[in-house]
């Protein structure tokens, strides 16, 4: 019998992480959200920790693991260690000094599939000059794979969630639509379930999956190295919280509101949704390895759009920031812009 890794497992991805409130009950109750000195300077709420060691350099840390998304085990890896990385490049910071990795699979699961993921991602953190030095493996009843890594930068370069100001227009890297993409993918391999695509081109489909997996394989790295060149209020990527989830994070954090007038989804992405409710035209779909959201004063957005194009990152105006207290305004006749 073939064993199928998104079989293995009830939910996919970032799908499987806590909501993002319930999340935050958890650290609040377990007495985490305090405050560690004056070096830390980000931890909690951030997407990757940052530790101030001299005056001009910071060391960086992030975790990050779930369950598979795709029944190819080198593609799964390659989308794990793309996620992992992607915390680090989102502070624009373009150095990792190394790369742990996380496993646990069960005892009923091939070893060639833990090669396999093991492998994608190698692979993965070789191409973008991230060397993998370790980890630990397990036996689980489903299997993951992720990882921890480890960035160097300067504190001074380095930009976070917060710091977004009124005025700033908002750039997306990635256009949104994993969830019903990958719904698709998993729905087209179950001769039973497949008729729920019957009303959809197979065409459309297949596109939208190969859409998908690109987007999840490639690396957020051009995007830091454009954020390097010019100056940016915040950023961060969008995951497992969805557009609005990580756009209220920036808002709270930095205290203004935003409003999403541009909803830029991989083509095929509002039909699937249509079949499998996903809340993709709220912006509050679950996300994994995503692109990066950016907030830029009105006066250096020309450059930064040209530093994107030079390094041939794709990317959609999404919306702007206000005066406010940290809410997000997804417009609901926001424009749909499909990749």
């Amino acid at each position: 019998m073939t064993y199928h890794l998104t079989k293995a497992v009830p939910v996919h991805g970032c799908s499987c992480k806590l909501p993002q409130g319930q999340l935050g009950e958890l650290l609040d109750q377990a007495g985490l959200t305090v405050d560690f000195g004056k070096e830390v300077l980000a931890g909690l709420g951030e997407n990757s920790s940052v530790i101030q060691i001299t005056p001009d350099m910071a060391i960086l840390n992030t975790l990050d693991f779930f369950t598979p998304m795709v029944d190819e085990p080198e593609i799964q890896g390659r989308i794990v260690a793309s996620n992992v990385t992607s915390d680090i490049y989102t502070l624009a910071v373009t150095k990792i000094a190394s790369v742990l990795i996380i496993m646990a699979y069960p005892e009923n699961m091939p070893s060639e599939l833990a090669v396999g993921m093991l492998k994608g991602f190698g692979d993965f953190c070789r191409e973008i000059d991230a060397p993998v030095v370790g980890g630990h493996t397990i036996r689980n009843p489903w299997p993951i794979i992720g990882g921890a890594a480890t960035g160097v930068g300067d504190p001074q370069k380095i930009v976070y969630t917060k710091g977004a100001k009124p005025g700033d227009r908002l750039f997306l890297t990635k256009p949104l639509g994993i969830a019903p993409a990958m719904a698709a993918y998993r729905l087209r391999k179950d001769e039973k379930d497949r008729e729920l695509l019957k009303n959809i081109s197979e065409d459309l489909v297949e596109e939208a999956i190969n859409q998908a997996i690109t987007s999840m394989i490639t690396s957020n790295k051009p995007v830091a190295e454009a954020m390097q060149k010019v100056p940016v209020h915040a950023a961060t990527d969008v995951t497992g919280f969805g557009l609005k989830g990580h756009a209220t994070n920036m808002a709270e954090l930095s205290k203004i509101d935003i409003v999403i007038n541009n909803l830029w989804v991989i083509h095929g992405t509002p039909a699937l949704t249509d079949i499998f409710g996903y809340p993709l035209l709220s912006g509050e779909a679950k996300e994994t390895a995503g692109g990066i959201l950016i907030a830029v004063a009105q006066e250096n957005a020309d450059d930064l759009q040209s530093e994107l194009y030079k390094r041939c990152v794709k990317y959609v105006e999404v919306g702007y920031v206000t005066w406010g207290n940290g809410n997000v305004n997804v417009l609901k006749n926001a424009k749909i812009i499909e990749a």
